[in-house]
């Protein structure tokens, strides 16, 4: 198979190149291509051309001040906030036309606003007819010793909570299929 990795950030793409190479090995770097292209076309570049498709979708990145007693900056995330799940949105649905019938994606974030999260999953599976979600309760179950997962969600996601001390969280994770 095909590995495609993009990142519209040249820095950031750098970096994930590096991040890749270090894990993979040598005989298998030609199945990989990566790009800079901005996320919200490659579903109009690459119509159906992907059976599997991750969004890690730009968010307010909550791990970085969670555990923080800068008041300036919470301040600012609290405003930056408002802007990303349009952006989010737009991102999914990129993904979703790139995805062929069939194809399965996950949406990733690493913050705990269900604006930023739930919202843009819920108005994705609101209007559009061909994405349904996918039931990912038993993986909370496989993980439930190593991580603490937010109760009460919807069986195709996954809130991993931030636990000080531990180098994770917060985590969501949810779950699509294109019909």
């Amino acid at each position: 198979g095909q590995f495609h990795c993009n990142e519209s950030d040249v820095l950031r793409s750098r970096w994930l190149k590096q991040t890749i190479e270090s894990f993979v090995p040598d005989a298998f770097m030609n199945l990989i291509t990566f790009s800079t292209l901005d996320g919200r076309q490659i579903g109009d570049l690459k119509p159906e051309l992907y059976d599997k498709v991750l969004v890690d979708a730009p968010c307010s990145g909550d791990r970085s001040w969670l555990f923080s007693s800068d008041t300036r900056q919470a301040t600012l995330r609290l405003i930056q906030r408002k802007e990303f799940p349009p952006l989010q949105f737009q991102l999914l649905r990129s993904a979703l036309k790139a995805l062929r019938p069939g194809g399965s994606l996950i949406y990733a974030t690493c913050t705990l606003s269900k604006a930023e999260n739930s919202d843009v999953i819920n108005l994705m599976l609101n209007c559009c007819s061909t994405v349904t979600p996918v039931d990912i309760s038993e993986m909370a179950k496989a993980a439930s010793q190593e991580f603490t997962f937010l109760g009460g969600m919807q069986q195709h996601e996954l809130l991993v909570l931030p636990a000080k001390g531990r180098a994770w969280g917060p985590m969501y994770i949810a779950k699509l299929q294109k019909m």
